[in-house]
């Protein structure tokens, strides 16, 4: 996006000192449009530092070289198949069974019980005292917190799944906005072709063309991250 923006500013510049030079501006105006440009090329430095500091943290994670300049594969594309194939009700139930959170909760409740159990016969069911009143209180704390822990999981789950299904429908938006652009720019290249239209105003519509695929790709990845983290809770009871 960065270089876009450079790359269109570069071209209002141009046109600018010829406006300049035919006397159709001022000076400061030209000086205006040129203004932008330090800010942006700052902007693109400290993105390419970013970027390589990225890349020499996952170099690092994985043990290779710190050079900085990894470069990753393309991103796989979630298969349609499996999309379709996700079941809520059924993930669900199989989520729950692999949580470690949800067992650990069941595990405190069960505790709880059985202290609760043990403390009354201890003190042959006396309410009155002080040791069976606390832990009748800890089993409903318990209990409480079972309770909070399944509906957060469950409430969890649920929005992961229609975040996947959202994301999905995004990318297919955004797949449509980019062959609508696509189409846009060749109806316009003919036009530049045939004289009835500048060479910048082809250019913009160029970056549009771009501007949509950034869009697909970004969609592409959202989706693809909301459907990994949706396959980690139904196979290991993990939300992320």
């Amino acid at each position: 996006t960065l270089d876009r923006s450079l790359t269109a500013l570069d071209r209002s510049i141009q046109e600018m000192e010829l406006r300049y030079e035919l006397g159709q501006i001022s000076a400061l105006t030209l000086d205006q449009v040129k203004a932008g440009r330090p800010s942006l090329l700052s902007s693109q430095a400290t993105l390419d530092m970013n970027i390589t500091n990225y890349n020499m943290q996952l170099e690092l994670m994985i043990g290779a070289d710190l050079t900085g300049k990894m470069l990753l594969q393309p991103l796989p594309e979630v298969p349609q198949a499996r999309l379709d194939a996700m079941d809520l009700e059924a993930d669900l139930t199989a989520a729950r069974e692999a949580s470690y959170d949800l067992y650990a909760a069941q595990k405190t409740l069960e505790d709880a019980e059985e202290d609760y159990k043990d403390t009354a016969k201890d003190y042959h069911y006396d309410t009155s005292k002080y040791q069976l009143v606390s832990a009748q209180h800890t089993l409903q704390a318990a209990q409480h917190t079972y309770n909070a822990t399944i509906q957060n999981f469950e409430m969890n789950f649920r929005t992961l799944y229609m975040q996947v299904k959202d994301y999905q429908q995004i990318l297919s938006a955004s797949r449509a906005a980019l062959s609508s652009q696509e189409a846009t720019y060749a109806s316009l290249q003919l036009k530049y072709e045939q004289g009835n239209l500048s060479q910048n105003a082809l250019l913009d519509a160029a970056d549009q063309v771009s501007a949509a695929q950034e869009s697909v790709e970004k969609a592409e990845l959202d989706l693809f991250s909301a459907y990994n983290s949706y396959c980690w809770a139904v196979e290991h009871g993990i939300l992320n």
